[in-house]
């Protein structure tokens, strides 16, 4: 019997919803930075006579409150199983300069903010965001589009960084339930369960 309470016991732990959004406050300039926790992740296989390696690009969107003042900035943590040199390292986080990512509602076009991140009232460049990363790629990115990437059923993106090189990534682990919570936390905005939809 006490085998069986026990196993109830962590059935239902592991149950427990972990949470979706967090908040911190930035101790250098004082802005309050919210994230979703739970990352979009999207991969692609590079094979060759010398390597064979999984690169993935793992999204995570941010509001930046500085006294009232709200900006929404999508984060890209680029990651590699592959052991790249320092040069093929630098090629590979500059390839995400610009990136383009298709749902089927609509193509978004982004470009990196090339200024220093402290601009934005991050204060700690490498932030203390739920998943782990050298290098933190932001993009200044609209609500609805956000909205558009909690909604789709389908997510690809390409990197354009290195001219005439594009490098094509397909969606590899879902983050849409973490990125409509994040959303609808946000003021004046609706969550999907207000709206009748499924997270």
């Amino acid at each position: 019997m006490k085998y069986s309470v026990l196993l109830l016991l962590l059935s239902l732990a592991g149950c427990m919803a972990q949470p979706t959004v967090t908040s911190w406050l930035d101790p250098v300039s004082v802005a309050t930075i919210t994230s979703q926790t739970q990352p979009l992740v999207l991969a692609r296989v590079t094979s060759s006579s010398k390597i064979n390696r999984r690169d993935f690009a793992q999204l995570m969107a941010i509001e930046v409150n500085r006294m009232g003042a709200r900006r929404l900035y999508l984060t890209l943590i680029p990651r590699t199983s592959g052991d790249l040199t320092p040069k093929q390292m630098t090629s590979f986080e500059s390839s995400f300069g610009e990136i383009e990512i298709r749902t089927e509602e609509r193509m978004l076009v982004l470009n990196q903010y090339a200024g220093d991140v402290a601009e934005l009232g991050i204060g700690d460049p490498t932030l203390p965001l739920p998943i782990s990363g050298s290098t933190f790629i932001y993009y200044p990115i609209e609500r609805d589009d956000l909205r558009a990437l909690a909604t789709s059923t389908r997510i690809e993106l390409a990197a354009l960084g290195v001219p005439n090189r594009p490098q094509y990534y397909e969606e590899w682990k879902d983050g849409r339930r973490s990125l409509s919570d994040f959303l609808g936390q946000l003021p004046g905005e609706t969550s999907a369960a207000q709206r009748g939809e499924a997270p």
